[in-house]
C-alpha cells in the first residue's frame, strides 16, 4: 500500500517525534496506521505509542525521482510545493504519452550513474552530442502511457494517483515536459551549455540570471529556457521538429517582481506571428486584404495589429509572466490578475478563456481545462454576464480550478451553475504565494503552446479584440466647452484608424482613463485649442482637420501615461522594428488618419 493508503493532502505531514508531535494524513491527526511503522515518537499524553511511517516524505521522495522538482527538499511536510507537485504529476499522468528513462543508454553513457530525475540531472551537459543537450534529456524516451489517470488535478494524492506513481516508479517514467536553462553564444545564437543547475526547472525563480559576462564584464552568451516536450500532445508546425528542445523564454525582473518573458525574436517562434491568416482565418492573406485594402477587414487588421506589437510584440507567444499582472498575453495582453496591497484582482484572461471556452470547448479542455484551470465565471454573451464589467467596458473575473470532488468530465457544464461550480471548481486563493503557481515554467509552456499551436485559440483573440474595439466606440462622451455641447459615442467623435488605435491601447492600459473624464477632457481640450474649426456642426460633418486636432492632443495625452503610444501610431515604421523580424512589413501601409477611414469588421462577432 503506498503511503498507508492514505488520500495525503496540503497540510499532512509526518509529525516530529523530538517533540511528540503526531503525525497528520489524509487531514486527520493521529490516524490508526495502515503499515508498519518507520519510525515512532515518545508515548503521547493518552499513554499511547504514535507509530510514524514516513508517508508524505516517501511521496515527496518519489515525486522527486519522477522529476517534478517544486519539491526542493523531502521534509515530510505536504506543503504549497508538494500539492503543486502533486497537480502537476496528475496533468502529465493523463497525458497519452509520457517519457521513460532509457537505463542502458544512460549508463553506456556513465556507469555508474544513477536514475532519479535529480541524479541524472546533476550530470549536466552530455559530452559531444549535437544539437548538445543534457543526459537528463538524452537518456529519456517517448512511450505510451500505460497508466493514464482520469482523475481531478486535485493535489490530493487519491487511489488513482497512487496507481498512477507506483506504476511510474516501476517503470522508470518521468515527467514527459522538461523545462531546461541554456546559455546561448551571443556570437553564434547557438546553445552552448545548460546553465547552473538549469536542467529540469520548474519554478519561475529558480534562474534568475539572464546573461553570463567574461572577465571585462562584456557579455558573452545569454540564459534562455527551452522545452523538451515528449508528450505529442500539440500538433507542432510541419518545419519543427517534436524531438527537439526549442526555446521558450527568458527571466525578467520588474520592481520587486519577476518571472518569466518571451520577446521577439529571442524567444518566440516565427510561426506564431499574427499574421492576417492565423489571426482571422486562412482565407484571409496580406495579398487578399491588400486587394480592398480600406475595407473592415483591412482596417481593423491595421488597428489591431498596430496595437498588439506594442502590447505582445505581435505574437501569440509573446507572453509576460514577470510583473505585476501574473501572466498576460493576447494582442490586448489580458492579464490574469492584478496586484493590489491585498492579492490579485480580476484580470481580463478570465474573460477571454471563458469566450474560449464557449466557442471552441474541446481545444480549450485540451489547452487548459483537463488541466484543472477554469474562468471564474462561463461567458453568457457579449455585454451580460458575470464577466462584464459595465463600468470598464471590459470581461474580467478570475479562476478556478480543480479540487478533489471535480469530476472531470462535468467541469465545464458545472461552471455555468454557480453553486455547482464553488463545489467542484473552488476560486483559486489570490494570495501571490498560491496564485504565483499559474506563472511557473510549465505553466508558461501551456500558455505558449496553445497559442502557438491552436488556430481556435488564435481566432478567438481576433474575436475578442473586436469586442473591445466595438464596446469602446460606443462609449457616450459628453463635451461641453463654451458654447459648444456635443453628445455623441466615442465611435462618432474619433473616426481614424489611427485615433481608434490609441484609445483601443488607451483602453487597455487604463480602462478608466477612456471610461471616465480623461479622454473627454482631451477631446475638450483638442476642441479649445482649434477655434479655427468649426465645432457647432455634428460630428457627421468634421473633417480631416478636426480628426487631426482631436488625434493629436489624444496622442499627446496618451503619451504621457505610455510612451509607447508613439511608436503605435507610427507602425510599421517605429524604431527597433526591423530586428524583430516580422514576415507582416508596409504592405497594408500605415494607420490612416482621415476622418472615417477606420471600419470596423464585426463578422461573427
Amino acid at each position: 500500500m503506498l503511503y498507508g493508503n492514505y488520500d495525503l493532502r496540503r497540510a499532512d505531514h509526518d509529525g516530529n517525534p523530538a517533540t511528540n508531535q503526531a503525525p497528520r494524513w489524509a487531514a486527520t491527526n493521529n490516524p490508526p496506521p495502515t503499515a508498519p511503522a518507520t519510525a515512532q515518537t515518545p508515548q503521547n499524553q493518552g499513554g499511547a505509542t504514535v507509530a510514524v511511517p514516513q508517508h508524505v516524505r516517501q511521496l515527496q521522495n518519489d515525486l522527486r525521482t519522477l522529476g517534478f522538482l517544486f519539491i526542493r527538499t523531502a521534509d515530510g511536510d505536504f506543503g504549497r510545493g508538494t500539492e503543486w507537485a502533486v497537480r502537476e504529476f496528475q496533468i502529465y499522468a493523463a497525458m497519452a504519452n509520457v517519457a521513460q528513462v532509457n537505463v542502458g543508454r544512460l549508463q553506456g553513457w556513465q556507469p555508474q550513474a544513477g536514475t532519479t530525475a535529480p541524479e541524472v540531472g546533476a550530470l549536466g551537459l552530455r559530452p559531444n552530442s549535437n544539437p548538445p543537450e543534457s543526459y537528463y534529456v538524452g537518456a529519456l524516451d517517448r512511450v505510451a502511457n500505460a497508466s493514464r489517470y482520469t482523475g481531478p488535478i486535485s493535489g490530493v494524492v487519491n487511489a488513482g494517483t497512487r496507481t498512477a506513481i507506483e506504476y511510474w516508479l516501476e517503470h522508470n517514467y518521468r515527467c514527459p515536459v522538461v523545462i531546461e536553462a541554456w546559455q546561448v553564444s551571443r556570437a553564434t545564437g547557438q546553445r552552448t551549455a545548460p546553465a547552473a543547475n538549469g536542467v529540469n526547472i520548474w519554478n519561475y525563480n529558480e534562474i534568475t540570471q539572464g546573461v553570463v559576462r567574461n572577465a571585462n564584464r562584456q557579455i558573452i552568451s545569454y540564459v534562455r529556457m527551452f522545452s523538451r516536450d515528449f508528450t505529442r500532445h500539440y500538433r507542432y508546425p510541419v518545419n519543427r521538429s517534436q524531438d527537439h528542445s526549442h526555446v521558450l523564454g527568458g527571466y525578467a525582473a520588474f520592481q520587486s517582481y519577476g518571472g518569466a518573458r518571451s520577446e521577439v525574436p529571442a524567444h518566440t517562434w516565427p510561426e506564431a506571428e499574427m499574421t492576417p491568416e492565423r489571426l482571422i482565418g486562412p482565407t484571409t492573406t496580406l495579398v487578399t486584404l491588400a486587394a480592398n485594402i480600406n475595407g473592415p477587414t483591412a482596417s481593423t487588421y491595421r488597428v489591431v495589429r498596430a496595437t498588439a506589437e506594442q502590447e505582445c510584440m505581435g505574437m501569440f507567444d509573446g507572453i509576460n509572466g514577470y510583473d505585476d499582472a501574473l501572466i498576460s498575453l493576447g494582442p490586448c495582453h489580458w492579464t490574469m490578475g492584478l496586484l493590489p496591497q491585498g492579492g490579485y484582482d480580476n484580470g481580463e484572461l478570465a474573460g477571454f478563456l471563458a469566450y474560449l471556452l464557449h466557442r471552441h470547448q474541446a481545444d480549450y479542455l485540451s489547452a487548459f481545462g483537463n488541466f484543472g484551470l477554469f474562468p471564474s465565471s462561463s461567458w453568457v454573451s457579449s455585454n451580460t454576464g458575470a464577466l462584464w464589467n459595465s463600468s470598464a467596458r471590459k470581461y474580467d473575473g478570475w479562476i478556478r480550478q480543480h479540487n478533489e470532488q471535480t469530476r472531470p468530465e462535468q467541469a465545464a457544464a458545472a461552471l455555468a451553475q454557480t453553486a455547482t461550480a464553488n463545489q467542484q471548481l473552488p476560486l483559486v486563493s489570490r494570495e501571490l504565494a498560491e496564485a504565483d503557481y499559474f506563472k511557473t515554467w510549465h505553466w508558461f509552456h501551456r500558455f505558449s503552446m496553445a497559442g502557438r499551436t491552436l488556430s481556435s485559440v488564435q481566432r478567438a483573440m481576433w474575436d475578442m479584440v473586436r469586442l473591445r474595439l466595438r464596446d469602446v466606440r460606443a462609449i457616450n462622451v459628453n463635451i461641453t466647452t463654451g458654447s459648444i455641447h456635443i453628445s455623441a459615442s466615442l465611435g462618432e467623435v474619433c473616426t481614424s484608424e489611427k485615433v481608434i488605435a490609441i484609445l483601443l491601447r488607451w483602453h487597455i492600459y487604463r480602462p478608466a482613463h477612456v471610461t471616465g473624464r480623461a479622454v473627454p477632457n482631451s477631446i475638450r481640450n483638442a476642441i479649445a485649442a482649434n477655434a479655427q474649426l468649426d465645432w457647432t456642426v455634428a460630428p457627421a460633418r468634421w473633417t480631416d482637420a478636426h480628426e487631426r486636432a482631436i488625434t493629436a492632443r489624444l496622442l499627446a495625452d496618451a503619451a504621457v501615461i505610455n510612451r509607447t503610444q508613439n511608436d503605435l501610431v507610427a507602425w510599421p515604421a517605429y524604431d527597433g522594428r526591423s530586428g524583430r523580424n516580422y514576415v507582416v512589413n508596409d504592405e497594408l501601409g500605415g494607420l490612416r488618419d482621415t476622418r472615417n477611414s477606420f471600419q470596423i469588421d464585426t463578422t461573427g462577432i
